[in-house]
Formats: C-alpha cells, structure tokens, sequence
C-alpha cells in the first residue's frame, strides 16, 4: 500500500518539485490576482556601528577571519548600547564585503512591545538570499507550522554613517533554549560530523553533559537496531518525530537545497525529549538537492517525496515503508495548513516591510556588493512567483490525489 501511495504521489508532486522546467529551479513570475502587495512607508529597525575608519576598511577587505570589533559603539534605533562583544560572524559570508556579526550588549533591545528583550543577537548579511526574504519567508512559514520560534526583524545596519544594506536582526538559538526556555541542552547536528557544536545550562555536571549528549547520539544507533513501528516508537521517546517529518516535508516542498546540517536540536523541558529549531534558508527553491540526483536516487526510490538523502535518519525514513508512510501524512497535512491566505499573508508582510528598505537608495547601492542587482520591481516579481509557486504545488498534489 505504501508504495502505491508513493507511486500515486510521485506522478503529481515530483514533476513540479523535482523535474520543473525552470533550469534555475526559481519558481514562476505568472502574477496571480488575488496577491496585493502594497508597498509601506513605516520606520524600519536601524542598528549603528562606530569604529575607527581603519577597522571598518579591514572588515571589508578580510577575508575568511572572525575578527573582534574593538572600541566600537553601538546604536539601536539611534539609542547607545555599551557593547560586552561584537564579532564576525559565520562562515561563507566571511567572504564578502558585507559580513555577518554577532553582538551582545549590556542592555536588551525590544523588538516589539510584547517581545522578550535580546541582549545578544545576530546580524545576518542575507548576502546569499537573493534579494534578502528567502530566510525571512521560511521563518514564516515555519512559524505557521509552529517549527520556530526566534525572533527577527529586519534592518539596515549602518557603518560610520555608510549603509551596509538590508541585514536580518535574528535571536541566536542558544539565547532562546537555554536562557528563555530553559532548556538543558542543545546541539547543532554537523554534516560530516554528527554534532558541530553543543551547549548546555552552565551549572550542569558532567554526568548530565555526557546523558544529553548519548541521548542525542542514541538517534543514530535506533535506526541501525530497529525497523518498522517499532522503530518509530523508539525514535518517538526520544525525539518528536512529528515535528521532524514536518519540516522534512516543508524542505521538500520548498525544495531546499542544504539542510542536512542547518538543523538544531534542543530537549524540550517539559518532555525532556529532542525538539528541532532549523536554520539557515537561503538555499531554496533549487533544482536539485546538495548531493545531486546522481547521488541521491542511488540512496532511495527516486519516486521518494523527500528532497536530500544527505542525513542518515532522513534516509532511513525515505526507506523504512512504515516510516515513509507516517511521513506522507505529514508532508500531506504541512501542504494543507500552508493555506493559500496564509501564504499571502506572509508575502504581504515581507513587502510591507522590505519596500521602505527599498525606498532607500543607499541601500540598493549596497546590495550591489552582493554581486546582483535588485530593485523594488524586481522584488515584487520574485514574491509574486512564490505565490504562484505555492498554488501550483497545491493544485498539483490535491488534484492528482483526489481525481474526480
């Protein structure tokens, strides 16, 4: 039964997520009538950084360092914060003109009213998300599927009075599980290796360090022991599997071309079993998975509604018929809540709040650092694609499994 469901599913949803005849993988430019964007004039965020003019010309020109800002000021929204540490942050983005930076001040910044105070927080570049909501748009939506849970805004970061552009002012992962929710631990799973990086509450001894760890660790061994419902049992006392096999499906339906590594783990501390946390979505909409079709269909059925065989639990769930049909039914309930007014909705709010930031031409004459151009045309275009992407995606799956 399970592979016929495969089957059946595969005719409709495969063509249009893993075959598109679009080259780039980009989703179509046909407008659709019912998406209104209107364009804002509302204030927007501005974070301020003062150095002296000699620190300011190496962050531009390194390359690959995460250097220290020292004797640095910063302002939020033309308030001055005393600064405890300001870095670089990232990896690739350590690359370009533009960096990332991670900061901690002594004061928390708000924001919204209802917002918790941050006092450390990230600056992300958006370098490589072409013209800067791709992360902004998941983030959204996974907030709808109730998968994240940071906070963000975005905002333009100033230098010395000089505009660096559109940034995003993002909650770091840490901050919210361990200080907010008081988590005991969270992970970040690696890619060639299986943690990247972990940490835990400070005052925590090492016994409980090495339980949360192996806890972490005890995933990767289930799927070598067992098979079946038996398998999703044990998998499901130690993680909730059904938050995994959502945001399995959400990357499969945006088509995300590198995820097996931008994922968190954290322990829930009311279960005290694994939640996940993703991260990092400026890899979207991509013709192909990060290992390549050639690689991938080797691993699974081709026919497999799962986007990469990178990670080693989501191939055994592409693999194990009982695990893959759990899956199916989440990847059919994650379609079905990314409603169409839903979608809007967030289209509609990243315009609302990216075309005041697109008013500027400071601005705009720093994206050119990023090595591409945009313009508020272009931008209204690209989100007007993503609606008709998401319809189209709907239509075909719902169509195709439900014939009259």
């Amino acid at each position: 039964m399970v592979r016929s469901l495969r089957i059946l599913l595969s005719c409709s949803v495969l063509m249009l997520l893993f075959c598109s005849a679009r080259s780039s993988g980009e989703p179509s430019h046909d407008n659709k009538d019912s998406l209104k964007l209107k364009e804002s004039n509302h204030s927007y965020t501005v974070v301020e950084f003062e150095m002296e003019p000699k620190q300011f010309e190496k962050i531009k020109t390194t390359k690959g360092q995460k250097l220290i800002l020292e004797n640095t000021i910063l302002k939020f929204n033309g308030d001055t914060l005393e600064l405890r540490d300001a870095h670089l942050h990232g990896q690739t983005t350590l690359y370009f003109e533009r960096k990332s930076y991670s900061v901690d001040a002594s004061k928390k910044i708000k924001l919204c009213r209802e917002c918790e105070g941050l006092g450390a927080f990230y600056l992300v570049s958006l370098t490589m998300d072409k013209n800067y909501f791709h992360n902004r748009l998941c983030f959204d939506l996974l907030r709808v599927l109730n998968l994240f849970h940071l906070q963000y805004t975005f905002s333009e970061v100033k230098i010395n009075g000089h505009s660096q552009g559109i940034y995003l002012l993002l909650q770091r992962p840490q901050d919210w599980s361990l200080k907010e929710i008081k988590s005991p631990f969270i992970v970040r799973r690696g890619g060639d290796r299986l943690v990247e990086r972990e940490r835990f509450q400070k005052e925590m001894d090492k016994e409980d360090k090495k339980k949360y760890h192996q806890q972490f660790i005890s995933i990767y061994k289930l799927i070598e022991q067992y098979s079946g419902q038996e398998l999703y049992g044990k998998l499901n006392e130690v993680l909730h599997l059904e938050d995994y096999m959502r945001w399995m499906a959400f990357n499969f339906i945006i088509k995300n071309g590198d995820y097996a590594d931008e994922l968190f783990f954290y322990v829930d501390p009311e279960t005290k079993r694994f939640r996940i946390l993703p991260w990092d979505y400026d890899d979207v909409f991509k013709p192909q998975p990060h290992e390549g079709y050639a690689v991938r269909n080797t691993r699974m059925d081709p026919s497999s509604l799962i986007f990469s065989s990178e990670d080693r639990l989501d191939l055994k769930i592409a693999n194990d018929p009982y695990l893959y049909g759990e899956y199916l039914k989440h990847l059919t309930a994650v379609m079905e809540e990314l409603s169409d007014p839903r979608i809007e909705d967030v289209l509609n709010g990243i315009y609302h709040d990216l075309s005041p930031l697109y008013a500027s031409q400071a601005i705009l004459d720093a994206a050119s650092k990023d090595g591409y151009k945009t313009s508020p045309t272009i931008l209204k275009k690209e989100l007007e694609g993503i609606d008709s992407y998401f319809e189209t995606v709907r239509f075909t799956l719902f169509s195709k499994k439900n014939p009259k």
